[in-house]
Parts: structure tokens; C-alpha cells; sequence
């Protein structure tokens, strides 16, 4: 069997219908007026955007972090490259007959970036080039809230947790320093570092062997089953 690896299989498996409920974003966009900005962003404006989300999810010491009044001395989803990670899983899925085509990292960030002027009009000019990551932290939850509550009863409400979920998840892989030419990793992934994770090993010494030494061991005698006489 070929073209098709099982592991890449799984994924679009997994992810078949997140893609399904990505897909609706162009019509709620449309509904709300939005859409038109969504299709003119630029790619810029839509990267920083997902940086004050990544930030949020994951925060780390970076400015984003630092300018949402939450951030960690330990290595965050910036610092992990997650942004990069969410536009390329994002961008696997486009627009339906509900919307015209658009990229579900522009369609994603234009929903927050219009929150955001919602929750707080002031944050059309800041430091960074999107409005939501102008915003604080607390004022971050309410655009979630506010998501949320406009879709209740629909599956568009389920975004605000894949969102939130996929970017928990890409924090800690190894997405930022795996080498895709080789499949290797080229350094130490941000999640190994902040889990104490040791990384891969072929064993290691506490778990080879048995106990004390022992070359073999032997069932209990209260374990044994007794095979009934023929």
C-alpha cells in the first residue's frame, strides 16, 4: 500500500472532524461582516494574531506573554514555535460552499482580531499588529466568552477548544527543532525542557534486569493455575 503512511492516516483521521467544523468559519465571518477583512489580511496580520493566541494558551517570557500581564521564566509556545506548527495544521483545511475559499489561519485570526475591537475598541493601535494581541490576558477569556456564547447550540462553539487544545499539544512536541529533510531533531523540543522529559532511550538501567540480580523469576504458588486431571 502506498501514498499513504499510517501515521499520516491517523492524523487525518483525527482531525477530520476538526476540518469539518474549521470549515464553517468563512459563513460565520460572512454573518458577521467580517469575511471581507478576512480574505484582504495579509499574512503578517495573521501570524502576529496567532502569536498572542499561542502566548495565551502557553505563556512564556517573550513580549506577547509579557504584554498580556501573564508570562513564565520557563520557554513558552513562542519559544516552541507554535505558531508555525498551528498555521500549517490549520491551513490543511479551507473554506466549504458556506464561504469562499480561505485559509483557516486567516479565517481564525480575523474571528479574534474582531472580538478583540469588541471586548476592547482601543486595541485597533497598540504595539503589535493585531488587535488581540494587544489585549490583556482577562480581556483575552472574554473574547472566548463572547465566541462561545454567539455559537452556543452550534458546532462552531467547539473551535475555541480545538483551538485551545491544538496549541497545548503543538507546545510540547518537537515541531520546532525536527528537521524535516532527515527526521531528526536538531536540538532540545521546549515541551521536553518544561516536562523534564529525558528524552528517548533504548532502556535504561533501573528497568533492566530483575530485582536484586535475579536471571529468572518464578510464579507465586498462590498465582499457578491448576489444570483439571484429564
Amino acid at each position: 500500500m502506498g501514498g499513504l503512511s499510517r501515521r499520516t492516516l491517523m492524523a487525518r483521521a483525527g482531525m477530520a472532524g476538526a476540518g469539518a467544523v474549521l470549515a464553517q468559519i468563512p459563513g460565520f465571518l460572512a454573518r458577521r461582516g467580517w469575511l471581507d477583512a478576512a480574505l484582504a489580511a495579509e499574512t503578517d496580520l495573521t501570524r502576529d494574531t496567532l502569536n498572542g493566541l499561542v502566548a495565551f494558551v502557553v505563556p512564556g517570557p517573550d513580549a506577547y506573554s509579557k504584554a498580556q500581564g501573564q508570562s513564565s521564566k520557563t520557554p513558552g509556545a513562542i519559544a516552541a514555535k507554535t505558531t508555525d506548527a498551528l498555521i500549517e495544521l490549520l491551513d490543511r483545511f479551507v473554506g466549504t460552499a458556506e464561504g469562499p475559499t480561505l485559509p483557516s489561519s486567516g479565517g481564525v485570526a480575523t474571528l479574534l482580531n474582531g472580538y478583540a475591537l469588541q471586548v476592547n475598541p482601543a486595541a485597533a493601535n497598540g504595539q503589535f499588529l493585531s488587535p488581540f494581541s494587544r489585549l490583556k490576558f482577562a480581556e483575552k477569556i472574554e473574547v472566548f466568552r463572547r465566541f462561545e456564547a454567539d455559537t452556543e447550540g452550534s458546532e462552531l462553539r467547539f473551535v475555541s477548544g480545538i483551538l485551545i487544545g491544538a496549541v497545548g499539544f503543538l507546545s510540547h512536541g518537537e515541531y520546532g527543532v525536527l528537521d524535516k529533510a532527515t527526521r531528526k531533531l536538531t536540538g532540545t523540543p521546549v515541551g521536553w525542557k518544561t516536562s523534564h522529559y529525558a528524552g528517548i532511550a533504548e532502556g535504561r538501567d533501573e528497568l533492566k534486569g530483575y530485582w536484586q540480580g535475579r536471571r529468572r523469576v518464578h510464579t507465586s504458588a498462590r498465582y499457578r493455575v491448576r489444570r483439571k486431571a484429564r
